[in-house]
């Protein structure tokens, strides 16, 4: 069954944290933690993963934190996935050339375009999405 560990939803979620800080200060990771409810010590390790995979930056000091490395528009979901999760495989491979081949093969092609949104896809999506919840009396 295909499915998305704690890892790569806290990561996903950090990533998009970090991109809609785009060229600002670095952030502090209790600053991540606390506003999307993620274990702190888990979020520090999922952070070291981003950084080996090019995703993220670390300063030290005082002023110190994390930021995104790169533009958000270059960051793709499935990229991020695929460094914390692995290769993502919907279907194993001997299942694919079974009869319904085809249909696995579909739906992991169609899953697959799905995960191809970028870090801001997801912020604008996300900017959306709260503009329409706000009702005025």
């Amino acid at each position: 069954m295909f499915t998305i560990s704690a890892k790569g939803v806290y990561g996903l979620t950090a990533i998009v944290a970090l991109g809609a800080r785009f060229n600002e200060r670095p952030v502090q990771i209790r600053e991540i933690a606390d506003a999307h409810e993620i274990p702190q010590h888990y979020l520090e390790q999922i952070l070291v993963i981003l950084k080996k995979g090019g995703f993220v930056e670390s300063y030290r000091g005082a002023q110190g934190g994390y930021s995104i490395a790169r533009e958000p528009r270059s960051i793709r979901v499935c990229d991020v996935l695929e460094v914390l999760e692995g290769r993502l495989e919907i279907v194993p491979d001997q299942k694919r050339d079974s009869e319904l081949g085809f249909f696995w093969c579909g739906l992991e092609r169609k899953i697959r375009e799905l995960l191809d949104t970028t870090v801001a896809d997801l912020l604008e999506e996300k900017s959306r999405a709260q503009h329409r919840f706000i009702y005025t009396i």
